[in-house]
């Protein structure tokens, strides 16, 4: 099908990978037939005029009325609780890029995979949570499932190499020796714990290579956002965590590799940013034209490579504790994370603070078996008041 046949969902469309993807899409010419939002109405309400966007999905009643008096008329709007999950079921779009941030992602995530569309995912929190229901309904449905995570990509691409990757369920890793998932490192890389008891909110909003939302970027600085994304290469690829290695590579050149059992390592390559990741997931099994400037080996010169201090950030062992231990323990790491980063942003914890309140959490939740929505939210929650009471001893 060809770029011009296909019509686009764009999920969180006001959010960084959002914003990012409209400018992919559009580049493409591909028709962009619905966006859905949080609570930022004009962004939005901007967004579809500039895409001649048929329907509009906001989960809050009042602001789907204020985006009615901002929209022409003609432009469909849902609005309420349920609003961005019946729009993902009525827009009969063949793209779904599914780029709202956290659990509350999840039941779009549900939605999406029940359509039969293509789904390019950037909501990690959903394919660790429930990544196999999210696989169950695409195998019901007929639809396909290519990760937008820039480091997921990367090995998206290098399994299909070796025709080992499918947009259909879980990669065949027969025969795959490791996963090799790069970091940034982020912006305190090669501190102490320390040091780290220095570290400010603005201090941590300052990532030395990637432009993304608060919440992700404090993730970057813990590590905890490369802990999530091990869990999400275990569920994508059909891996443990112990044959994912998890190494810091500074100039975010290197996305992510897979060596194989014969010793072979393929390795993604480019500049970072999530527009490539976007045009893959559109294109697949094709390649989409870019007009941007090739990399300049000579340029970047030296390609370095670290092992990351688990001491001084020790949430990337709390998430590998968390898929060992299984059922909704991702769910709930997720929760006490969230709780976490936002105390640290108003103030209300330090940048340690945020991995000790995690580990605590996580030590005093119930595992339940995480084999419907209904299970992992209530997990979710329990998480949260935990996470709260822990955080508000501290």
């Amino acid at each position: 099908m060809g770029f011009d046949q296909r019509s686009a969902a764009v999920l969180g469309s006001t959010g960084s990978v959002g914003t990012q993807a409209i400018d992919a899409l559009g580049r493409l010419g591909v028709k962009i037939k619905l966006l859905t939002a949080g609570r930022n109405v004009d962004l939005v309400a901007r967004q579809a005029m500039e895409c001649s966007a048929e329907m509009v999905a906001v989960p809050n009643k009042d602001d789907g009325e204020r985006l009615r008096s901002l929209l022409p008329e003609g432009v469909k709007v849902y609005a309420g609780e349920t609003a961005v999950c019946d729009a993902i079921a009525e827009c009969g779009c063949n793209l779904i890029v599914h780029a709202i941030s956290g659990m509350a992602g999840i039941p779009a995530a549900l939605s999406a995979a029940k359509t039969g569309a293509r789904v390019a995912m950037a909501n990690k929190e959903a394919l660790i949570s429930l990544g196999h229901l999210i696989y169950s309904e695409l195998e019901k449905s007929g639809g396909e499932l290519i990760p937008v995570d820039s480091e997921h990509s990367a090995i998206f691409q290098c399994l299909c190499a070796q025709g080992a990757a499918s947009p259909k369920g879980p990669a065949d890793s027969s025969r795959v020796r490791r996963i090799l998932l790069t970091a940034s490192g982020g912006p305190f890389f090669g501190q102490s714990r320390a040091e780290l008891e220095k570290v400010t909110p603005e201090m941590a909003l300052a990532h030395p290579t990637w432009k993304m939302g608060a919440k992700i970027t404090i993730d970057c600085a813990t590590l905890m956002n490369k802990g999530f994304e091990l869990i999400e290469a275990c569920r994508l690829f059909n891996v443990e965590p112990d044959r994912v290695e998890v190494l810091v590579h500074r100039q975010s050149i290197i996305h992510s590799m897979v060596e194989y059992t014969d010793g072979a390592v393929i390795a993604e390559l480019s500049y970072p940013d999530m527009r490539d990741c976007v045009r893959y997931a559109l294109a697949y099994p094709d390649r989409a034209p870019f007009g941007g400037d090739p990399l300049d080996f000579v340029k970047l010169g030296t390609l370095t490579f670290h092992a990351p201090d688990r001491e001084a950030f020790p949430l990337l062992g709390a998430a590998e504790k968390a898929w060992y231990m299984g059922g909704t323990a991702p769910a709930a790491l997720i929760a006490a994370d969230e709780e976490a980063v936002s105390a640290f942003i108003d103030k209300k914890l330090s940048f340690n603070g945020i991995s000790d309140a995690v580990l605590e959490t996580i030590n005093r939740c119930r595992i339940l078996s995480a084999d419907s929505p209904e299970a992992v939210f209530e997990a979710e929650r329990e998480a949260r008041d935990i996470a709260r009471s822990v955080i508000a001893k501290m």
